[in-house]
Parts: C-alpha cells; sequence; structure tokens
C-alpha cells in the first residue's frame, strides 16, 4: 500500500519556537489528494529555493512546477514517502542546474543586457542591497549555493542538506563554508 499526504490544518504546540505557517502532512491511501497537500505546503518555498539558484522568478516558478510534476510521476516508486520533501528538494536543485547550463549556452550567443540604474523609489527601499545578495548569491556553484540557500534561508542543518542532497555532512559543511567565504568576500562591507 502507497502512502500519501493530507493536510493537517491543526494549530502548532505551544511554547516551541517559531510555528511552522504551512500545516503539517499526515499520511493517507489517495495520491491525488496527497499532491494536491504536498503542493498547497511546499509550492511557495519550492519557488522561492528555485528562485535563489536560477536568480529568476519566471524560471523559478517553471522549476517548481516540472519538480512537482515529477515528484507525482516518480510517487509510485518512492519507496519511502517520508523521503518526499527530501526528493521535492533535490528535484529542484537538480532542475534549476540543468536550467543554468542551457542558460550558459544561450549567453554566448546573445548579447550582454544593459543593467538599468534603479529608481529613487527603489534605492530608498534597499532594493540595491537585496539586488547585489541575490547576484552574489546567484554567482555562486550550484552546489555551494544550493547548501548555503538551504542553511541560512531555509534554516535546515547540515543533516537534513545532506540528507535532501544526499551529499555527506562533511561535504554539506564544506559547501556552506566556501560558500559564505565567497559572499563575504564579494559582498565586503554591504553585509
Amino acid at each position: 500500500m502507497n502512502l500519501v499526504w493530507t493536510v493537517d490544518s491543526s494549530p502548532p504546540l505551544p511554547g516551541g519556537g517559531e510555528p511552522d505557517a504551512s500545516p503539517a502532512l499526515h499520511a493517507t491511501t489517495d495520491r491525488d489528494e496527497g499532491m494536491r497537500a504536498l503542493y498547497a505546503r511546499r509550492h511557495a518555498d519550492m519557488v522561492r529555493f528555485a528562485a535563489f539558484l536560477t536568480g529568476d522568478v519566471t524560471t523559478a516558478e517553471d522549476v517548481a512546477q516540472e519538480a512537482f510534476a515529477r515528484v507525482f510521476d516518480a510517487w509510485d516508486r518512492i519507496d519511502d514517502l517520508e523521503r518526499i520533501d527530501a526528493y521535492l528538494k533535490s528535484t529542484v536543485v537538480n532542475l534549476a542546474n540543468g536550467g543554468r547550463r542551457k542558460q550558459g549556452v544561450a549567453e554566448r550567443f546573445t548579447p550582454p543586457r544593459l543593467r538599468l540604474v534603479p529608481s529613487a523609489e527603489e534605492n530608498a527601499l534597499g532594493r540595491v542591497g537585496r539586488d547585489d545578495v541575490l547576484a552574489a548569491v546567484a554567482a555562486l556553484p550550484l552546489r555551494q549555493r544550493a547548501c548555503v540557500v538551504m542553511r541560512y534561508w531555509m534554516r535546515m542543518t547540515e543533516s537534513e542538506i545532506a540528507e535532501s542532497l544526499e551529499l555527506s555532512v562533511g561535504s554539506v559543511r564544506t559547501h556552506v563554508k566556501r560558500g559564505t567565504e565567497t559572499l563575504r568576500k564579494q559582498l565586503g562591507d554591504q553585509r
């Protein structure tokens, strides 16, 4: 019997840190219902995660959609549905990596883009600083970028990252360390 997930909208338990804004998932036997629950719970997070990896919101939405489609297609082949979230994250990373390869080839054959000067409103809102950080993160190699984003933006532990990306904990530490060192060098006093 395959397990799938349903949404439990019961409130989080009191007394424990920051509550999870998304409802908990619980096992059930209906695949379609489980996918709907997974999508409702994780879609926004996966789009944001993919945006960090790709540097483009439109591409990120496409990556997230494709990742959910692949999870749906593989649902019956996934032995341990407790790892479905890790499977989803690693699929997002792999799709983002493939998209960056294609983008690199396309950029070699297209003229460079002009960088527009930010408006006064964007400067006032601090958008320039955010854009600098996003550009610096986007320039990291994929594994470093994925590990840094998962560690500091998604607040995952090293062991959770290792499980999601099928890496050793030592590799995760190395990727996070190298990525943060590169970001410190690139951003300097802008942090």
